[in-house]
């Protein structure tokens, strides 16, 4: 048995008559697929709106049955995305194996964190090991003595330890012999409000109504807590084809809350780091389940829907990522193109094509780029320069060395040492930490299209309509400064967010 979506097209349908026809060639399709088990059906009181649903049956009946249907009813497996961390380019690629699952014949191993010379609990490490021709991830988090014992699988070795604290710390990277010793943590710069990502996005200063009236959606792994971002918006979780409340908003992980807090966090403590547009209307959905699992095709065409539908966003950032297309979430996001909504996606962070959704026409893909320098030796984000030459532009600007690439790409942003908010946790509040990725770049170039368009009123005047996305993709094209870097890189060039463009 396998899992399928299904759900009915409403993209180029502008009518109610069009879209209720829609609508209802799906309900006809489900009252004649006995043969599948329905997990859960997302069918709206609005006859109107997207019906979403999940089932479950055998792959030869599917097949047969999905011949028959009209046009207008897409039957497709559950296809997973990711908002994957781009690990050291010299492990890639890897298998994951739990820390906790050791082979008969394993022997222990044990990694000591410090930050400051003192115990970091909390932090994520991930241990590559190598043998047998093939490297093996396991991942575990430190105790309260800043500890985390590994099991290492009989015949692998230890290769190398990737550290990311909790907060305030960079990530570290240690290699080889390394790895029998304590690993330090150097503290983050906390000289904030701005960063060298704001720099390179051209704005010298924070202007607290930046992005004012603009409304900006993500769709990830959850909102907050924080404090910087208590003017955000919880949308709800929608998972496994359920659609959840707002209470179920809170983040699984910590990624959605950087990508929120790189758009729009507002600062309420000295030299933490304000968003690129704080005066944006934030709305944050939930699409992945818990920290390592990925969003499913329905689950985030439901939360596109919602951001685009009811809540009127105009942009929405998608840090998350699949080789497979999916062409429910891209009727999803051609539908929101026509209502007004313009969809920013991560190019992906595996070094090669992009992915999807970024690769969709009417998505805008995201590049990442780093800055030369930036981050202390040993740290994660300074492993983070690529090796060909022409891949450095001006300004000591890089493409990452993880970073997707292809004809698809729009534009490169900053996405390498991003320090940002992430949860509450452990009873300590108005935590930031740093990450790198294209997942990074993506709410970059959000929060820089967002103060622009903010400036421009013959934008904010327009319908919600397929011209008023046109416009915003138009208006970001504008924007971008050439840095010297190949287009299948970085597209055009970077947004420039320092000046008005009308």
């Amino acid at each position: 048995m396998a899992r399928y979506v299904i759900a009915n097209r409403r993209a180029g349908k502008f009518s109610a008559a069009a879209k209720a026809t829609s609508r209802a060639e799906i309900a006809t399709a489900l009252a004649t697929m006995s043969f599948a088990t329905i997990i859960h059906d997302k069918d709206p009181g609005d006859p109107l709106a997207r019906r979403v649903t999940v089932v479950e049956a055998d792959p030869g009946a599917m097949a047969t049955y999905k011949a028959g249907l009209p046009h207008d009813v897409i039957v497709e497996p559950e296809i997973m995305h990711y908002r994957e961390w781009p690990p050291p380019r010299d492990v890639m690629p890897f298998r994951r194996q739990g820390a906790a699952s050791a082979a008969v014949g394993a022997h222990p191993f044990v990694i000591s964190v410090t930050g400051g010379g003192q115990p970091l609990p909390f932090a994520t490490v991930k241990l590559y090991v190598r043998g047998f021709g093939s490297t093996v991830e396991l991942t575990g988090q430190t105790d309260a003595a800043g500890e985390v014992p590994f099991q290492i699988p009989l015949g692998y070795q230890p290769s190398v330890a990737v550290v990311a604290p909790l907060s305030a710390f960079w990530s570290m990277v240690v290699r080889g012999a390394g790895l029998q010793q304590v690993i330090e943590c150097p503290p983050l710069p906390f000289d904030g409000p701005l960063g060298w990502w704001h720099q390179a996005l051209g704005l010298d200063g924070v202007d607290s109504g930046s992005g004012n009236g603009v409304r900006v959606g993500v769709a990830d792994t959850g909102l907050g807590p924080h404090p910087d971002l208590a003017h955000a918006v919880a949308v709800g979780a929608f998972i496994d084809g359920a659609v959840l409340g707002a209470d179920q908003t809170q983040d699984v992980d910590s990624h959605g809350t950087h990508v929120v807090g790189t758009i729009g966090a507002r600062p309420t403590s000295l030299g933490t780091y304000s968003g690129i547009a704080p005066g944006c209307g934030l709305f944050a959905a939930r699409v992945f389940p818990y920290a390592e699992a990925g969003a499913s095709n329905a689950d985030i065409a439901n939360a596109i829907d919602a951001l685009s539908r009811t809540h009127q966003v105009d942009l929405i950032n998608l840090s998350l990522g699949a080789t497979e297309p999916s062409e429910i979430v891209h009727d999803a996001i051609i539908d929101a193109a026509e209502r007004g909504t313009l969809c920013l996606c991560a190019a992906g962070n595996d070094a090669g094509p992009v992915n999807y959704p970024a690769a969709f026409p009417e998505a805008v893909a995201v590049s990442a780029l780093g800055l030369a320098g930036w981050g202390p030796p040993g740290s994660l984000s300074a492993s983070r320069l690529p090796l060909d030459a022409s891949l450095f532009g001006r300004e000591n600007l890089y493409a990452a060395n993880f970073t997707s690439h292809g004809p698809q790409v729009v534009c490169g942003a900053p996405g390498v040492g991003i320090i940002a908010t992430v949860p509450d946790r452990h009873g300590t509040v108005g935590l930031y930490a740093v990450m790198d990725g294209t997942s990074m770049a993506t709410p970059a170039t959000c929060g820089a299209l967002a103060a622009v368009l903010s400036r421009d009123p013959g934008y904010q005047a327009m319908p919600r309509d397929i011209g008023r996305s046109r416009a915003a993709r138009g208006i970001l094209q504008a924007s971008l400064r050439d840095v010297g870097l190949p287009p299948s890189y970085c597209g055009r060039g970077i947004p420039f967010a320092g000046q008005a463009v009308v």
